[in-house]
């Protein structure tokens, strides 16, 4: 098992999320995303103290954020060379993301022999599956640490064929403060086939179940999930899960020139 994985600035970073967890834990504006820090409200924390994180890090996302008013702000308190890219967010209210959830575990079939599992913290040899799995798909792949939920609690949920192997997963985070601006809000994602098995609905059907299961273990509120505008599948895939566009809203994230973020 990997407790940081990536490359050498990656682990570090990953280092650095989890030396700062106490102080994350309790600061309603800040979420510990596993893979970067999450701001989200940067009045409250101070552009100054955020300009020293970023610039440590190399690396901070802004999660569902008017996107055009958050560059602005990067651009003067960061520095003009700092990159933005950013993601459409998929939002959706309990009810509505449970019905559709059930109606894709309804239609779906596995194979015999195949089965599904989920974890708040799962097993050593369990972690190093999903994260081999991530990395063989082009996801990053969470900490070990955070996929054992000892920063904020982390659903991980896996398909396993009949040989044994992992060969779909997804992952639900329950990292916003209860006091915070996404209060009630779980970030759903990391959902990663093996290419063997691509194109037979189990992306859809690890997303469905990982939600509804994290329904029942975190009681949250709304669901939401980032996407690259140009990933149709990825974003036909959570609105059959019952999330819409949040019409709006972007994820931005802010990176130093020449860093690296992957899906």
């Amino acid at each position: 098992m990997a407790e940081f994985i990536g490359s050498d600035q990656a682990m570090t970073l990953q280092q650095n999320l989890r030396d700062r967890q106490p102080e994350i834990g309790k600061t309603p504006s800040l979420a510990n995303g596993g893979r970067i820090l999450h701001v989200l409200n940067p009045e409250e924390i101070g552009w100054g103290t955020l300009r020293e994180i970023a610039e440590q890090d190399g690396i901070i996302g802004f999660p569902l954020v008017q996107a055009e008013q958050t560059i602005a702000q990067i651009k003067e308190h960061l520095g003009a060379r700092w990159e933005t890219p950013k993601w459409l967010v998929y939002r959706g209210a309990r009810a509505q993301v449970l019905k559709a959830c059930s109606e894709v575990q309804f239609a779906a079939t596995l194979p015999e022999g195949w089965q599904v599992a989920h974890h708040i913290t799962p097993s050593d040899q369990v972690i190093t599956e999903v994260q081999e799995l991530n990395l063989n798909t082009g996801v990053a792949p969470y900490p070990a640490y955070y996929m054992k939920s000892e920063a904020v609690p982390v659903l991980t949920s896996f398909i396993r064929d009949d040989l044994g192997s992992v060969v779909a997963t997804a992952s639900v985070a329950d990292r916003y403060h209860p006091q915070g601006r996404l209060a009630g809000h779980v970030f759903a994602g990391m959902v990663s086939v093996g290419a063997t098995y691509r194109g037979r609905g189990l992306g859809k059907l690890i997303n469905a179940l990982a939600l509804i299961e994290s329904a029942e273990r975190f009681n949250w509120e709304v669901a939401t999930e980032h996407v690259a505008a140009d990933n149709p599948a990825s974003r036909a895939m959570i609105a059959a899960c019952g999330l819409d566009e949040a019409e709006g809203l972007r994820s931005v994230i802010a990176m130093r020139p020449g860093e690296v973020f992957t899906r």
